[in-house]
């Protein structure tokens, strides 16, 4: 004899509308066979004439609730809770007994019993107690199903915020490109400015002006380069390259960074001075990218002194750090040994109230400022888990530190 075969099942409804299951447990055919005619109209009832066949029932199948007898042959009614439980534990599960005990009733609820009924039960009180189970069933049922789909609307929220930041992150980086463009733009054509004279100066072929033309024309086509290796950036965006990294030394950065300074449009006559630590601080980073901070911020301070002034760059460990930062990235680390690289300017020097604004994009003093190169540079220092200080006085000038981790 098979498992199922003392199982009685009433015929489903019609499929236009699905009703709730109710299994009855009980090895009487009395109250069982009453159970299932007082609620055949209400619920689809599923009868068990002993534990083990109601639990294997509800291994296969949705269980609504249950009615279970406490004392059964094979397993007592609390042993097919505990397991209707442990298979669903929103089953709801009402205790029916003649033989109730302050005990099994202890038991019973410890496993999470709906409510306890006396035999000979009640019609009424046990179709009210009926009643109240499947409410809960289906307000849980409900919930849960409100919990999933929330669930699913943030998890597809997520992913469409995610691609809408990544399209804004775009649109930003493709001004950026732009903005990035514009000073090895501008240096070529200072220049070619430069080379036009040099070229009408060939007329007298001395040695030393051929040898000026040359060295401008690797000027040019090193800019042209990082042109090239800004798109190529920009392009591989969404593929998130990993960028290319080398030790360097910061004072090769910081005499790079004063060439293509001095030699932008924006300068009409800065002293720039270039000075490190001894030993020169080492960093491990994509020359280029600290390079463009660099710029970025030589650049910025030219304007801040309309071409002319003092322009200092420096490098050196940090051997103190400041109370707070204008800027500072989620992986800063105050513990690890960091350069300090600083970028002063003798210009006009930054408003109080402009200071936390300069790192926003498209935030701009400037009447032709796109706004983007403080941002930018914050996004390059983040790369490296670096931090930015800005010290500035009105009139009398503004130093940018860059804090970056050194690299023995």
């Amino acid at each position: 004899m098979g498992a199922f075969d003392t199982l009685a099942v009433e015929p489903p409804a019609a499929k236009a509308v699905e009703r709730p299951t109710l299994l009855i447990v009980d090895d009487e055919p009395g109250p069982r066979e009453s159970l299932r005619i007082v609620f055949k109209d209400r619920y689809h009832c599923v009868i068990a004439t002993c534990g083990r066949e109601g639990i294997e029932y509800a291994r296969t199948h949705v269980v609504d609730a249950a009615i279970l007898d406490i004392k059964m042959p094979d397993l007592t009614g609390v042993d097919v809770l505990r397991e209707l439980k442990e298979i669903d534990p929103d089953t709801e599960c009402v205790m029916l007994t003649g033989y109730e005990t302050i005990e099994t009733a202890r038991a019973a609820v410890r496993y999470g019993a709906a409510d306890y009924l006396n035999k000979p039960f009640d019609v009424f009180s046990v179709r009210e107690v009926l009643d109240k189970c499947m409410k809960r069933r289906r307000e849980k049922l409900a919930a849960e199903e409100s919990v999933r789909t929330l669930e699913q609307t943030n998890e597809d929220l997520g992913r469409e915020l995610a691609q809408l930041s990544r399209a804004v992150e775009a649109g930003v980086l493709s001004a950026g490109v732009v903005h990035e463009m514009n000073n090895p733009l501008a240096i070529i054509a200072g220049y070619t400015d430069l080379l036009g004279r040099d070229l009408a100066a060939l007329g007298m072929a001395d040695q030393e002006t051929g040898q000026h033309v040359r060295q401008r024309l690797a000027s040019i086509q090193r800019e042209i380069d990082r042109c090239k290796d800004i798109a190529r950036r920009f392009l591989n965006f969404s593929r998130s390259p990993q960028e290319s990294q080398e030790i360097v030394g910061a004072r090769r950065l910081l005499e790079d960074a004063a060439a293509l300074i001095k030699a932008h449009p924006s300068n009409h006559g800065a002293e720039i001075a270039v000075s490190s630590g001894d030993p020169d601080p080492q960093l491990k980073v994509n020359p280029a990218e600290i390079l463009q901070v660099l710029i970025n911020l030589g650049v910025n301070a030219l304007h801040a002194m309309d071409g002319s002034g003092t322009l200092q760059l420096s490098a050196t460990q940090a051997t103190s750090l400041p109370s707070e930062w204008a800027f500072r990235s989620e992986t800063f680390d105050t513990q690890k040994p960091l350069v300090k690289i600083s970028v002063a300017d003798s210009g006009s020097g930054i408003a109080p109230e402009n200071i936390s604004k300069i790192f926003q994009p498209y935030f701009t003093s400037k009447r032709e400022g796109t706004g983007l190169g403080l941002a930018i540079t914050c996004e390059l220092v983040a790369r490296y888990g670096g931090a930015i200080d800005v010290r500035s006085t009105v009139s009398h000038g503004t130093t940018f530190s860059v804090y970056l981790p050194l690299t023995a």
